[in-house]
């Protein structure tokens, strides 16, 4: 078995509502392989997205960690100081948002999105980075990387704006990226191809992807293990295929019974 790239023990998370307390993560343990995909799935409002963003303490200032560590090649991200956090955010870990059109800042174009990220976290000149944002964007299937560098994110289609977020997740070579519900707003067939890529990815560049889903049948066809979210605790984990086949828990069998193989 690879080694442990990511853990997560014993996490707990939560907001305060007026003068009530609300638990959003109760004690949640995880552990994600080295250059394995690791599928974090439930429900809305099960703490799937709430975990991912707590990976890189980008939770709302209404939410308090209470608990927990957060351990990244051997190092407790929620311990370290700010400066080394950022430097951390979006080099050695880098997150793909649900929807790109929000993510993405609409007056700057994509290529000087992607720009940016390498200017923060590189050494190359100008030239240098031209050719990389050319380079990234061919990687990840844009057939004109150089008409879509020019381009706003409002002119893209939905799966070209998710395509180049994801070239500006890989630019500077992250050893974990967290997607979360990187497809949930594309049509089936694009789906499909964003998988696809993410698995050629994942073989090519040595990533490891921690994908965050309500999409149990997704996860089935693409991830090594699996763990399943509700109501702020993992209810069940393990090898992908172990639980698919044989889910210990009622929750798991009910959102197996919601997907068609």
């Amino acid at each position: 078995m690879n080694e442990t790239l990511l853990t997560i023990k014993d996490l707990s998370v939560t907001v305060h509502d007026g003068s009530e307390k609300k638990i959003l993560l109760n004690r949640i343990c995880l552990d994600v392989p080295s250059l394995s995909i690791v599928g974090l799935v439930g429900g809305s409002g099960s703490g799937k997205t709430t975990t991912g963003l707590a990976v890189l303490k980008l939770l709302s200032p209404a939410l308090k960690i209470d608990d927990g560590e957060i351990i990244f090649q051997n190092e407790n991200l929620l311990k370290i100081a700010l400066s080394k956090l950022q430097q951390i955010r979006g080099k050695a870990i880098s997150m793909i948002f649900q929807e790109p059109l929000q993510a993405f800042n609409p007056v700057f174009t994509i290529g000087y999105q992607i720009e940016e990220v390498l200017v923060m976290h590189t050494t190359l000149n100008t030239k240098q980075r031209k050719e990389k944002i050319l380079s990234l964007l061919d990687k990840v299937g844009i057939k004109d990387p150089k008409r879509v560098a020019g381009n706003y994110p409002h002119q893209l289609s939905g799966g070209m704006r998710q395509r180049a977020m994801i070239a500006q997740a890989i630019a500077v070579d992250p050893r974990l990226i967290i997607a979360d519900e990187p497809t949930s707003n594309l049509d089936v067939t694009l789906q499909a191809r964003i998988m696809e890529l993410f698995l050629q990815l994942r073989d090519e560049l040595k990533l490891t992807l921690l994908l965050i889903t309500h999409d149990l049948g997704m996860v089935s066809h693409i991830s090594d293990r699996v763990a399943v979210m509700n109501q702020g605790q993992i209810v069940e984990q393990g090898i992908t295929k172990e639980v698919i086949e044989n889910p210990q828990q009622e929750y798991t069998k009910k959102l197996l019974g919601n997907i068609k193989f």
